[in-house]
């Protein structure tokens, strides 16, 4: 099978436990462009995210340099599944020439919560697991243009800061690894559970990013990490 369109997207999420993969039909004209999702649970990535991406390929028979775009969620979240992650997508760039989207996880999350069918407008929260008893947390509405709109920057917080930093924030709604495992101190908010980041949508956001021609630069591009890295430069006396 060819890939008739042109436009097939591999896209993939590795910023929590769960690895996710996914084909997108950018040319498609239905609301529903996604041909083949698949995800693994695991404590690292790196022993299945490539037989994934193998099988998400052959399920729609197309071959990496036949993709119009490789979509990558960037972080923040797992330092160890966002390097593997990146490195899969690039690997997979770099030699077939295929442009590279690298996005926000928490956008993608946030995308994910708005694609619930709320009784009233609500500010989406993804909320993803910074390590070291912190989380990482952003504030988005949903934009007709641009899927999200961001109305509160990330930020690395204490789970016991959560509820002053979304006071000023208008209906918030939680979801995210981080809300589960820190759901207690988060409990004033309204959390739900809304597995993601999922591939789709980091997908509908890269697709989003090609349409106004935006690739990641594929030998700049590195994760977002949420914060400092733990291994430094020893200073010498």
């Amino acid at each position: 099978m060819t890939n008739e369109m042109g436009a097939l997207f591999l896209c993939l999420d590795t910023s929590t436990a769960t690895a996710r993969v996914a084909i997108l039909d950018g040319g498609a004209q239905s609301p529903q462009p996604v041909r083949f999702a698949a995800e693994a649970t695991a404590e690292r990535h790196a022993g299945h995210l490539l037989p994934l991406c193998a099988e998400a390929l052959a399920a729609v028979g197309v071959a990496p340099a036949a993709l119009a775009g490789i979509a990558c969620g960037g972080g923040p979240g797992s330092f160890t599944g966002l390097r593997v992650g990146l490195s899969v997508a690039k690997g997979l760039a770099m030699p077939t020439g295929v442009p590279l989207y690298v996005v926000s996880s928490l956008e993608a999350l946030a995308l994910d919560i708005l694609g619930m069918p709320p009784s009233s407008p609500i500010t989406a929260v993804p909320c993803l697991d910074a390590g070291k008893g912190e989380i990482c947390v952003a504030g988005y509405v949903v934009d007709p243009a641009r899927l999200v709109r961001e109305v509160a920057p990330c930020a690395r917080l204490a789970p016991a800061a959560f509820g002053a930093w979304a006071a000023a924030l208008d209906r918030p709604l939680v979801a995210g690894n981080g809300a589960a495992r820190h759901r207690a101190p988060l409990a004033p908010s309204q959390i739900v559970d809304v597995p993601g980041p999922t591939a789709v949508s980091v997908g509908r956001l890269a697709l989003l990013r090609r349409a106004r021609g935006e690739a990641s630069d594929l030998a700049a591009a590195v994760p977002f990490y949420g914060r400092p890295p733990d291994i430094t430069v020893k200073k010498h006396a």
